[in-house]
């Protein structure tokens, strides 16, 4: 078929190719300008699509009369008025259609078919009407197939066109590609459409039809390209319907994914909330269709920072505050991310709940400064008000006065009606001292019985005298314990700023001396230091000599007691020194550690337990691992590191057969030497277990500052597992943050089979204690070795203290 577009192709020159895709591209350029410009209002919108309709118009008639000017120099393009009308008119109204379906309607593919097929049907209609005028009186032919594949794909272009320049996510793309798709399409609809007309010698064979658009052919282009625009706008509605179909399928399955997650999921724009799961509206106490329907500002505490809410925080979660339903304030962690929601950006926030975690951090911060079975402040936060006491008191503002107190008969309470009772003694000598102390006064209890009243007003020494009565007469009526009356009276022994020293350790030291003349010489009463007592200290001297003795001529020797696993296989021993001392007979290390420690010679005495300890394991059968404790004054010497790694030389153990357990007293003070110490000692290979968790010392600091391997639960827990529901809550809250650290866990104290069995349904790893075994001497450890074997599934399990005993009997 010979057409007229083979005419164009072979009669225009590159230059007027070129002119018209200019004039195509800069029309086009500028249509999509106005499009894409954002006006406020309706009638701003209407006024912008008409002029893209305008201007996209004018740009199509360029190119067609540039396009047939360029061929045809002398052809006349008069088109008559008549005709020109309704071309002009049928391109403007489905332009300015396309405008308004663009700027009002949503991004779908049956809207950007419709306003596609429309934009390409008014072109082509345009076309068609004013060529039909041009060449009038003679009618138009065309091949209406190649008219109607023409007008598709015009349509497609413009179609892709108006979508691209819709999309939200670029800044200057949708102009750039929908200015070239806009383009495309013009020229791809003139050169097109112009092929599709017959050749000349069609026209003149044809006889003139009457001289009016509606009995012309134009009107069966009108009429197919109707259908055309029907048929592709259908098309889109199925597109959007598969795509919506999909789209539905997907939201199905993230709501069901978000709504299964603990932590809440809020999506969000602009402050107002889009969509939630149904745990962040029961974090809230609301439906989750009233939350859907509410504002961001209505959950946020007002005055807060709203950069926390920012994607542009990092990946760490940020901690801030809500406020619920209820109005009362809960604080959560939150982490955005920026999201495309419904075809626009968005926001993406996950809220966890950390209440349950701040309780327990709470309970672990009470737990440092507070003696969990009585509550009142333990030694840290003794020491720390005696600090600031001090301080007080040197500058003349307040007096000062310690009293240390120690109950007597407590020991038979302990002994005739248990634990239990014992501790339920403390719980009430505690409350007596509360309510007969002023707010003024501090009482702390610093171990099992004893316990320390600061006393920083009045005039001294008569205020703490007359304290030191009260507290006598509070404790002196009976209390009643399980149903059984018992009678328990208080020592009280006093010290005063500055007349028995000016620091608060000898302080402590002058009224422990005094409380100590009160025990000996009848409890009941109080004392205030004197002078004189200091003569009770040789006796303490003798002690100090006959230990450095000892350590000269192997008076010392070492017990080890086992810890075993679950499965009670032998997983590591204990180092446990004693004092065989020629007169006194075996003395215990509670006798003579704090001795050392006092004079300095604990680092020799650590020093040798370091060296025989770790030679009594180098040579066991098995490869258990053997626990030395470490004293503060140990971890506080530089060459510690060296002396340890000298030592695992000479004897021949593996470093990671050696466990150093420190305490977390000696976490307290010189921190930043401890943990130059603790790296080095964590570089030679060595575990590091914290010892004696929970007392009253630990931070959760201190957890993060030191690489630990292991905690050790106290005992003083593990006594009261069985009876008392808080130290059950107390260990099971230590197990689940050693495991969250990954570090393992020893329980020490172990003496029935209730706590073994309450210990292992908790998730604790290791166990210690009598039931386990006693500290054994180093010739009987082999022979436990060779008499302990793992239990297999389902064989009873032996108590492992008959098993030490026949040991030790054998």
């Amino acid at each position: 078929m010979n057409h007229l577009l083979a005419a164009l192709l072979r009669n225009h020159d590159l230059a007027s190719l070129a002119i018209v895709l200019v004039e195509a591209t800069i029309g086009s350029c500028i249509a999509m300008r106005i499009l894409l410009t954002r006006r406020a209002g309706r009638l701003a919108a209407t006024v912008g699509a008409l002029s893209f309709s305008v201007v996209l118009t004018f740009a199509f008639w360029i190119t067609l009369l540039t396009a047939l000017a360029s061929v045809y120099p002398k052809l006349s393009l008069s088109v008559p008025v008549r005709w020109m009308i309704p071309a002009l008119a049928m391109s403007l109204v489905s332009g300015a259609i396309a405008g308004a379906i663009h700027q009002h309607g949503r991004r779908s593919a049956r809207n950007g078919m419709l306003a596609g097929s429309l934009l390409a049907c008014g072109f082509s209609c345009m076309l068609f009407t004013g060529m039909a005028g041009l060449v009038r009186p003679f009618a138009l032919e065309y091949d209406l197939t190649a008219v109607l594949i023409v007008m598709v794909l015009g349509a497609i272009l413009c179609g892709f066109a108006l979508w691209e320049s819709s999309n939200p996510q670029r800044r200057y793309r949708p102009w750039l590609i929908g200015t070239g798709l806009a383009a495309l399409a013009i020229v791809v609809l003139v050169f097109g459409s112009l092929a599709a007309i017959l050749p000349f010698d069609a026209w003149l064979s044809a006889v003139a039809r009457p001289d009016d658009i509606a009995s012309s052919p134009i009107a069966i282009i009108v009429a197919a390209e109707g259908v055309v625009v029907l048929l592709l706008s259908l098309f889109g509605s199925l597109v959007d319907n598969r795509v919506a179909a999909r789209d539905r399928l997907e939201a199905d399955r993230f709501r069901q994914l978000a709504d299964s997650t603990l932590e809440g999921i809020l999506i969000h724009r602009d402050g107002e909330i889009l969509d939630g799961n149904e745990s962040l509206a029961a974090l809230l106490g609301i439906e989750l269709i009233e939350l859907r329907a509410s504002t961001l500002d209505r959950f946020i505490v007002a005055g807060s920072d709203m950069s926390a809410w920012s994607p542009d925080r990092g990946n760490a979660p940020v901690e801030t505050e809500i406020v619920a339903s209820t109005g009362s304030r809960m604080p959560v962690e939150i982490l955005s991310r920026a999201i495309t929601y419904g075809g626009r950006p968005a926001l993406v926030t996950a809220l966890r709940d950390v209440r349950e975690r701040h309780a327990s951090e709470e309970r672990i911060r009470f737990l440092a400064h507070h003696d969990m079975l009585t509550g009142l402040p333990n030694r840290v936060l003794l020491n720390e008000s005696l600090d600031a006491a001090l301080r007080r008191a040197a500058r003349g503002l307040d007096p000062l006065a310690v009293l240390c107190l120690d109950l007597d008969g407590f020991k038979m309470v302990n002994d005739t009606l248990g634990h239990a009772a014992g501790d339920q003694l403390l719980r009430d000598v505690a409350d007596r001292l509360r309510t007969n102390l002023r707010e003024s006064d501090l009482v702390a209890r610093v171990g099992g019985d004893e316990f320390v009243v600061l006393q920083t007003t009045g005039v001294q020494p008569e205020q703490a005298t007359t304290l030191a009565r009260r507290i006598i007469d509070c404790l002196s009526p009976a209390f009643w314990i399980e149903g059984q009356e018992v009678n328990v009276g208080i020592s009280v022994g006093i010290a005063l700023y500055p007349e028995h020293g000016e620091t608060g350790e000898l302080l402590l030291k002058k009224a422990d001396i005094a409380l100590y003349r009160v025990k000996a010489n009848g409890r009941g009463w109080f004392r205030l230091f004197e002078s004189g007592m200091d003569d009770e200290l040789q006796g303490r001297r003798k002690l100090e000599h006959d230990l450095r003795h000892a350590l000269q001529h192997d008076e010392l020797i070492l017990h080890f007691q086992p810890l075993v696993d679950s499965n009670f296989r032998i997983l590591a021993f204990e180092a446990l020194v004693r004092w065989m001392h020629p007169t006194l007979g075996l003395v215990m290390p509670a006798q003579f550690i704090p001795l050392a420690e006092e004079c300095g010679l604990i680092i020799p005495l650590g020093e040798w337990v370091m060296q025989a300890a770790c030679t009594a394991a180098a040579g066991w059968s098995q490869p258990c691992r053997i626990a030395v404790n470490l004293s503060p004054a140990q971890i506080l010497r530089t060459d510690l590191p060296t002396t340890i790694a000298n030592i695992l030389i000479k004897t021949g153990l593996p470093p990671d057969r050696l466990e150093l357990e420190i305490t977390e007293g000696v976490l307290m003070d010189n921190t930043d030497a401890a943990i130059k110490t603790l790296t080095e000692l964590r570089e030679l290979g060595t575990r590091l277990v914290l010892d004696d968790f929970g007392t009253g010392y630990s931070s959760l600091s201190y957890l993060q500052r030191f690489a630990f391997d292991k905690l050790k639960v106290d005992r003083s827990f593990v006594q009261r597992l069985a009876s008392d529901s808080g130290s059950r809550a107390i260990i099971m809250a230590i197990i689940a943050l050693s495991r969250s650290l990954d570090l393992e866990v020893t329980a020490e104290g172990v003496e029935t089979e209730e706590q073994f069995r309450l210990l292992g349904a908790t998730g604790c790893q290791e166990f210690q204690g009598y039931l386990i075994g006693r500290p054994m001497p180093h010739d009987e450890v082999e022979n436990f070795l060779r008499n302990s074997s793992p239990l297999s599934p389902g064989q009873p399990r032996p108590r492992l203290l008959d098993l030490a005993d026949a040991t030790m009997l054998a």
